[in-house]
């Protein structure tokens, strides 16, 4: 049985500040929009198990989280980038990489 969270806006802010200063894993992931197949690239931060992701690196705000109790995560292949010509570098390096999408 899942157990209800209760948290206010004091707390995901406070919890955002510790997850960009001492975060587990903290860099950027691109995040499928949920109205679109559109990939946008956000600076995530994870902290225990809140994963908050922000507009920008320098953002202080988060724009939304996710708690992962019962989530997983899956490996999903890059996607193509406009204007990157074949065979570039960062092309190479993303699809090394991959991208990572939350379910």
């Amino acid at each position: 049985m899942q157990k209800s969270v209760r948290y206010n806006e004091g707390h995901a802010l406070y919890l955002a500040f510790l997850a960009r200063k001492e975060g587990t894993k903290r860099g950027f992931l691109s995040k499928k929009a949920a109205e679109a197949s559109r990939w946008h690239e956000k600076w995530f931060a994870l902290y225990q198990n809140v994963l908050f992701y922000f507009e920008g690196e320098q953002s202080g705000r988060p724009a939304g989280m996710y708690l992962l109790e019962g989530c997983s995560c899956e490996r999903a292949l890059a996607p193509p980038r406009a204007g990157a010509g074949p065979g570039g570098a960062r092309d190479a390096l993303d699809k090394q990489v991959g991208k990572t999408e939350l379910t």
